[in-house]
């Protein structure tokens, strides 16, 4: 079955160009057919960037390290690199045609101090950051998303932030119980629509 996180999509290419709006800054993001989420940006990445934009506006971006984990089409970093300019963000997919619109997506805004991994989760991820974001793949299943939680505490720095979304519906309670686990805190940002934001500290 063709999935958003097969690495080659075997579905035809038929890029569009979708529009969103975030504390009153316009976007466009190029997306096609075998990437997640392609007929507009979901709710759940939507309410992550809010509430990490609200809980950062007065980060010093300056040096800071962030990580986009299973990045899309380039959604998150695009936003995090137009409000936090002076930070390195790195992008992760297994996609690859995923990985090709985020390269896309950040050229088209003239995006610069970025790198662009092609991984299955933390497969092929060296060295340490401040920040991990992620809207973690459901469907891959529990073990997977897991051990993205077990791997994000491992690539982060001290007093490192990991920031995730999860559907209530779609293993919520676990999600926490296991962040805690694994962090040994777990605080809920906010619940909203159907979904959680965690924010687990090291």
């Amino acid at each position: 079955m063709n999935h958003y996180f097969s690495e080659k999509p075997e579905i035809k290419s038929e890029k569009k160009i979708i529009k969103y709006t975030i504390q009153n800054k316009k976007f466009e993001f190029i997306t096609d057919n075998g990437v997640f989420s392609k007929s507009k940006v979901d709710f759940g990445t939507d309410l992550l960037l809010n509430e990490f934009l609200k809980k950062n506006r007065n980060l010093k971006s300056e040096g800071i390290k962030i990580l986009d984990i299973g990045c899309g089409y380039g959604v998150v970093s695009v936003i995090l690199k137009s409000f936090y300019p002076e930070a390195s963000v790195t992008l992760s997919d297994v996609n690859e045609r995923a990985l090709e619109l985020s390269e896309e997506n950040l050229k088209k805004y003239n995006i610069n101090g970025y790198e662009i991994i092609k991984s299955n989760a933390f497969e092929k991820i060296e060295g340490k950051f401040d920040m991990i974001l992620s809207n973690p793949p459901i469907r891959a299943g529990k073990d997977t998303i897991f051990k993205i939680y077990t791997e994000a505490y491992e690539h982060l720095n001290k007093d490192g932030e990991f920031y995730c979304v999860i559907q209530t519906k779609h293993g919520a309670k676990s999600t926490q119980k296991k962040l805690v686990e694994i962090f040994g805190n777990c605080d809920t940002v906010t619940i909203d629509g159907g979904y959680r934001i965690f924010l687990s500290k090291k």
